[in-house]
């Protein structure tokens, strides 16, 4: 394999599973994204369950995977896109990766309110994709 198509591959590799550099804030019909819940929620909550909602992904067709164990090498649970409430546990984290037990929607990608829907899931999501929010 040539150099320049070894460097090619690694730079591919590299935006793929690239973690977003900062939190995303805005606002998506009356759901506002307000940064990373690990800078925001977790140092202020006392530890245990709290809900968080996915952001960063790529646009309303992106996704965040929720994997067996904590690390890309595990297999994905089930993914999320944009808006979907997640419940983590802040107790259990290892790394940027944080224990999911419970997955839900309330609005859809993109910031329109549906009927509420349980996403059931257990698994670990990396809490680079993962905001506060309000509605």
């Amino acid at each position: 394999m040539t150099t320049l198509k070894k460097c090619m591959i690694a730079i591919a590799l590299t935006v793929t599973f690239a973690v977003p550099a900062g939190a995303e804030e805005g606002v998506y019909g009356d759901i506002y994204l307000g940064g990373f819940a690990r800078d925001v929620e977790w140092p202020l909550n006392e530890p245990g369950e709290t809900n968080v909602m996915v952001c960063n992904v790529n646009g309303p067709e992106g996704y965040l995977s929720v994997r067996m164990g904590p690390g890309t090498d595990h297999a994905e649970m089930r993914s999320f896109n944009r808006l979907a409430i997640l419940v983590v546990d802040t107790r259990e984290w290892y790394g940027h990766w944080i224990r999911v037990v419970e997955g839900m929607r309330s609005h859809t990608a993109g910031g329109i309110p549906q009927n509420f829907k349980p996403l059931p899931v257990t698994g670990w999501a990396h809490d680079g994709y993962l905001c506060s929010f309000q509605d």
